[in-house]
């Protein structure tokens, strides 16, 4: 009987900082991490190898502050991550997509009932996700949470905000900076809790990535409101150390921090 083969680990480097802002008195964002888990306490900064896999899950919720019990969401979310991860990370490639929509719709089931059960108008978070496979990025979206790529001295946007700003943005209607300044910004149009029958809920899939060429960086939006792509692309070159996320942080605290912020960097170890 020939023995199977075991799976070689693929190291990967993760640097997680979150924070409350200088506005808000509860974080309502969360993030997953693979085997560290989940965000414990509202203001946190740390980095770690994992090195006991070929394949990771890490994640970024940001609860809506706009609806009731945001946070309630966003740990709802993490945790229902938390539950399917082993089932993301053993779905072949063709049913990835599928199996990250399986986590979204239940995600979504549970917030909506959270919503009932509390008689709240509505609760919801945004996410996004990575899936990390032998050295290759699988990302996912949904709201206006968003994944980076970094190459050198490049950053790409990887993620497409699902909101009236980037739709009136893609539609000619605003130029980048209006849809950036815009009230519509914050008008979120798909988003965990948004749909009690989850009718066509799906994750946004953007294209795979190699580790190898740079670094992803999940982020709420607490970092994007308040930080340009341009300053974010300068921090993350200026400070490429394991406390790179707790830079970005720093900035976005520096340049007002009307809302939560959490950011993730992941690259090859």
């Amino acid at each position: 009987m020939k023995k199977s083969k075991k799976s070689k680990s693929c190291p990967v480097f993760v640097s997680i900082a979150s924070n409350k802002g200088r506005a808000r008195t509860v974080n309502e964002d969360n993030f997953y991490a693979d085997i560290l888990g989940i965000r414990e306490i509202p203001d946190l900064c740390g980095h770690r190898v994992l090195n006991h896999s070929d394949r990771y899950i890490f994640g970024v919720c940001d609860g809506m502050g706009g609806e009731q019990f945001g946070d309630t969401a966003s740990e709802i979310a993490v945790g229902t991550m938390r539950e399917f991860s082993d089932r993301i990370k053993k779905s072949e490639l063709k049913d990835l997509h599928n199996a990250v929509n399986e986590y979204a719709r239940e995600a979504n089931r549970r917030i909506c009932h959270m919503a009932w059960e509390r008689s709240a108008d509505m609760s919801g978070s945004t996410f996004v996700i990575v899936c990390v496979r032998g050295g290759m990025v699988y990302p996912f979206s949904m709201g206006d949470s968003r994944i980076y790529f970094r190459t050198g001295s490049e950053l790409h946007q990887i993620s497409e905000d699902q909101t009236v700003a980037a739709k009136k943005r893609r539609d000619n209607i605003y130029s980048e900076e209006e849809a950036r300044l815009s009230p519509d910004a914050h008008k979120i149009t798909t988003f965990l809790g948004v749909d009690s029958e989850n009718i066509g809920l799906k994750a946004l899939a953007c294209e795979p990535l190699d580790l190898s060429r740079g670094e992803v960086l999940l982020c709420s939006d607490g970092l994007t409101d308040m930080c340009t792509n341009e300053e974010i692309r300068r921090c993350l070159i200026k400070y490429g150390d394991e406390f790179a996320a707790q830079h970005l942080v720093e900035l976005a605290l520096k340049n007002g921090g009307a809302d939560n912020v959490t950011c993730m960097i992941i690259r090859k170890a």
